[in-house]
């Protein structure tokens, strides 16, 4: 009687850190799989490829193609690693793998060993998985190795101003560094250096992160940090088309020091021997602008019932109460039986505020805006636009306050170190304190400001703000010539609108951007 001889069926398993590793390859990987299985005269039956997987943080059981094999082990004999270091990096995931095996009485096979042969291991065997454990010790000591020498060559390639690797930022590109014999710099990327110029200055513009993530989305679609990533990939990678930009992108990056250009290590700047932040690249903002963008965003930091929706009212600290003398305010009036939908109203605000209105005004908003639009371009509309410029004086105030700042930092972590460590921050600490004992002993030179001709008249830049749709500026407008339009009192019946208003031109002193901000912001979140 012929009796059939069962052939080995071998699942292959295949694993990758990185996509790019080249020395790792699947091909490689693959080839010396189909050696091994050739020579125990099996047969490959189908591959677990999980590429971009760390055998160091994503057990076998919890890979996306080597996971679901292992659910299924009635279909495959044995599984054939390249090397054991494909299969795990850790003691506690080769236990759970012996385990596996031996209660499913399966093969586990490497096609190269410790020794350079092939290691076959049989799991009913207690020898098995004795020398299993032994080889995932080592491979587990020799991952924390890699991670140490890591860490201290990215730690020093940072001190000395070289860019250790890592992901990349967007407004960069790696480059061979300018001034020392070998290493990275990461010098400005055009493209997407010019982007970011413009979204400081959209930002810095008052434009809030929603409108510059919109503008963004339209200008340069796809032109993501990700996608910027992916076309900076050895070799490239196809971008993804439907990225996209949004707010909280946008508030990120502009809060990463790389704008300056500095090395980072843990969240903190990386410093040399007088405290100084290193670079590794050079600035994409100079220190000012970076500054001058903090204290805007920091301004924006508000509780979301506090938030400042005053982009919304065109006519935020121009339109008052004829009654009580207080700004009107920006709200709605719902549907109803003789309203299809909600209408825009101009409001007195006075009980909100916790102040007494004998007859609080309120008026219908679009007629007021016509009324606005036409007496402002009938009393400025033929008058030049002049600008007023400010010429930067000296005030190092903000740069002493980042210096008192990185002093008590560094203060603080010279209490928690001794020896060289101690020695190389105290030098740090020293640096930066000559720094800040040299700036306090400068001066303050007040800025002034001039008045530069721009050759526009108001109805020119009035026409262009509306056309671009931008409320802020013909707010500002309005505000800074001193407009100020009264609704008077409401009655039953009053069909004419423009008969309950008045405009006048009186001294904009009474201008006060930030406070009518935070009162229209705390009138939004009472309604």
């Amino acid at each position: 009687m012929y009796t059939p001889v069962m052939t080995t069926r071998v699942l292959g398993a295949r694993r990758l850190s990185r996509m790019t590793d080249t020395s790792t390859s699947f091909d490689r990987q693959g080839l010396a799989i189909e050696d091994v299985t050739r020579a125990i005269g099996g047969r490959v039956v189908d591959w677990a490829d999980d590429p971009d997987v760390s055998a160091a943080k994503v057990a076998p059981k919890d890979r996306p193609e080597l996971g679901p094999w292992l659910l299924r082990p009635d279909e495959y004999d044995a599984i054939a690693w390249w090397r054991l270091d494909r299969a795990v990096r850790s003691m506690r995931d080769m236990a759970w793998l012996a385990g596996w095996a031996r209660d499913h009485k399966k093969r586990l096979i490497f096609a190269e060993g410790p020794g350079g042969g092939r290691l076959e291991l049989d799991m009913t065997s207690p020898m098995s998985e004795l020398i299993l454990m032994i080889l995932a010790f080592a491979a587990q000591m020799e991952v924390q190795a890699i991670q140490e020498r890591t860490s201290g060559a990215s730690e020093y390639l940072r001190t000395v101003g070289r860019w250790s690797g890592g992901r990349i930022p967007f407004g960069r590109i790696p480059v061979p560094h300018p001034r020392e014999e070998s290493g990275w710099w990461l010098d400005k990327h055009d493209d997407s250096a010019e982007i970011i110029e413009d979204i400081v200055s959209l930002v810095l513009d008052k434009k809030s992160y929603n409108a510059v993530a919109a503008w963004l989305n339209l200008k340069h679609p796809a032109k993501t940090p990700a996608n910027h990533r992916r076309a900076l990939a050895h070799p490239p990678r196809e971008p993804k088309e439907d990225a996209r930009w949004n707010p909280g992108m946008v508030s990120s990056l502009l809060r990463q020091p790389s704008l300056r250009g500095w090395g980072m290590l843990n969240g903190e700047p990386v410093r040399d021997e007088e405290g100084e932040p290193v670079k590794i690249g050079p600035p994409l903002i100079d220190d000012v602008t970076w500054r001058r963008l903090q204290v805007e965003m920091d301004s924006r930091e508000l509780p979301d019932a506090e938030r400042n929706k005053s982009d919304a009212h065109p006519l935020l600290g121009v339109l008052f109460c004829g009654t009580c003398g207080g700004k009107l305010y920006q709200g709605w009036m719902s549907p109803g039986p003789n309203r299809k939908v909600a209408k825009r109203q101009y409001r007195c605000a006075a009980k909100a505020h916790g102040r007494v209105c004998a007859k609080p005004a309120y008026v219908s908003a679009d007629p007021v805006d016509a009324y606005v639009d036409e007496k402002f371009t009938a009393h400025f509309g033929r008058v030049e636009l002049v600008e007023v410029i400010t010429i930067p004086g000296v005030d190092h105030r903000d740069e002493i306050a980042e210096l008192t700042a990185d002093i008590q930092t560094l203060a603080g972590q010279l209490g928690n170190m001794r020896g060289a460590a101690a020695a190389a921050v105290a030098k740090q600490l020293q640096g930066r304190s000559d720094k800040l004992e040299r700036l306090e002993a400068q001066p303050v030179v007040p800025a002034r400001t001039e008045e530069v001709r721009t050759g526009v008249t108001y109805a020119e830049a009035w026409m262009r703000a509306k056309a671009r749709g931008d409320i802020g500026e013909c707010r500002e407008m309005l505000r800074n010539v001193g407009v100020r339009v009264e609704v008077g009192e409401t009655y039953r019946g009053a069909r004419d609108v423009t008969a309950r208003l008045s405009f006048d031109i009186v001294t904009p002193d009474h201008v006060d951007l930030e406070q009518d901000a935070l009162d229209d912001a705390a009138y939004q979140s009472s309604l």
